[in-house]
């Protein structure tokens, strides 16, 4: 995410910058692991550092870990914001006819949860969509051969889970 948002951002960060995250860095993730929780906090504040740094008020800046505190606030609000409009399009569409989502038990819920992201995609794409090998590898610009590995670590996860 941090090199989504420098992507982002022209202004190149000064030393006094680097020196600004240094000193700050450690008490901004605790803040920001109170706000979202631990899995997205360091992700959170290099977004929030970036997007302070390379605001054009940033050079005025006379308080900066106040700044730096509301901007990762600012953040943290942004995501809540957002995960909530995603949540709320996701029931809407669970809602609707349209998709069937078939009835699974908490069990598999939870092992599905302990496969990796790319497992977790072509278990689904593979299953739920019933789509081949080949067009799940085009979906998700990797070769057929990776699909059919990543189907085979799943299974044999999952097997070894669900036992």
């Amino acid at each position: 995410m941090a090199d989504a948002v420098a992507g982002r951002h022209q202004r190149v960060v000064r030393d006094a910058d680097g020196e600004t995250y240094e000193k700050h860095a450690e008490e901004l993730v605790r803040f920001a692991t109170l706000l979202v929780g631990p899995g997205g906090a360091e992700d959170l504040v290099a977004g929030a550092v970036l997007r302070a740094f390379s605001s054009p008020s940033w050079p005025s800046v006379t308080e900066p870990r106040a700044y730096l505190y509301r901007t990762v606030l600012n953040e943290a609000r942004q995501l809540r914001r957002s995960t909530q409009r995603r949540l709320r399009r996701e029931a809407a569409a669970a809602r609707s006819e349209r998709l069937h989502v078939p009835l699974v038990r908490p069990e598999v819920l939870d092992a599905l949860r302990r496969l990796t992201v790319r497992q977790r995609a072509v278990i689904y794409l593979t299953y739920w969509l019933d789509e081949p090998p080949a067009e799940v590898a085009r979906w998700l610009g990797t070769s057929r051969r990776t699909v059919e590995r990543e189907l085979t670590a799943a299974r044999h996860r999952l097997e070894a889970l669900l036992r």
